[in-house]
């Protein structure tokens, strides 16, 4: 079994140190709470990585090797649960610990994206409590599903029919791992495929509320679909977005007719939401 490798580093640029990790080749990290201005980060590898002095400030750095069969669930172990009222997302390791929220997620991301941690889901989240405070979507679609961390919240937020599709087959393994945890499984099936291509999808729109964490260049070309798929006045949120594609993604989804309606900013990452 190949052995795994963790650097672990405490940092008051947390961004610019998990840019790095990524472009070294880590496969997981873990991203702790901010504390006194520094954030701990474990970064995980599958080969011992090569790099010298770390382009950022940091202290207590270490690099050690552990076994293979526990980097996911370490990693984990070291991420923190997620607050974005009425949300309130936590790791099968802090069930003990849960806090009363009106929508407790229980999240255990594996080798998909999505426990809820990165700032482009956490933006997905507060936008989406926007929404409900004045309507509950009774339609919704979730691209990119990921873990299936946003299908989840439209589901407990009374969503009763929702499509969810990732591109990546081991995503939606994770994501109907997920939706049976929370006691969903029933009321969402991911689907593999790409965006909305797919029969259900067709049977399932015009959708209220949809929503795609994902990356620029997708979001782009699906625009035109994504707005066909919409129900009048319904609405998009968007993310997977630093903040200098918000311009050509606002153009892009205003020629195919929908509107700019609020915008957050977290960290390096713009999520966006639009009505059509």
């Amino acid at each position: 079994m190949s052995p795994i490798f963790t650097a672990r580093v405490t940092t008051p640029n947390p961004d610019l140190a998990e840019a790095f990790f990524d472009n070294a080749g880590a496969v997981a990290q873990a991203i702790g709470l901010p504390q006194n201005g520094r954030t701990r980060i474990d970064a995980y590898f599958t080969a011992a990585p090569e790099f010298g002095d770390l382009p950022f400030a940091h202290e207590d750095f270490a690099l050690e090797q552990v076994p293979d069969e526990d980097w996911v669930t370490r990693s984990q172990q070291n991420l923190p649960p997620v607050s974005v009222p009425p949300f309130f997302l936590f790791g099968r390791h802090d069930r003990p610990h849960r806090r009363r929220a009106r929508y407790q997620i229980e999240m255990d991301a594996g080798l998909a994206f999505g426990s809820g941690h990165h700032a482009t889901t956490q933006g997905c989240l507060h936008l989406l409590a926007d929404v409900l405070k004045i309507r509950r979507p009774a339609h919704a679609a979730d691209i990119g599903t990921g873990a299936g961390t946003l299908a989840i919240a439209l589901a407990k937020a009374g969503c009763r029919n929702i499509f969810a599709s990732d591109t990546d087959p081991q995503a939606v393994r994770v994501a109907q791992q997920n939706f049976k945890i929370n006691g969903l499984a029933a009321n969402i099936r991911p689907v593999w495929c790409t965006g909305l291509h797919h029969h259900q999808a067709r049977q399932a729109a015009p959708f209220d509320l949809i929503t795609a964490n994902i990356l620029a260049a997708p979001l782009i070309a699906m625009a035109s679909d994504i707005a066909a798929h919409m129900a009048p006045h319904g609405q998009l949120i968007l993310s997977g977005l630093l903040h200098a594609q918000k311009k050509p993604i606002v153009a892009r989804y205003r020629d195919a007719g929908l509107t700019l309606q609020k915008d957050i900013c977290i960290g390096p990452w713009t999520s966006l939401m639009f009505r059509r």
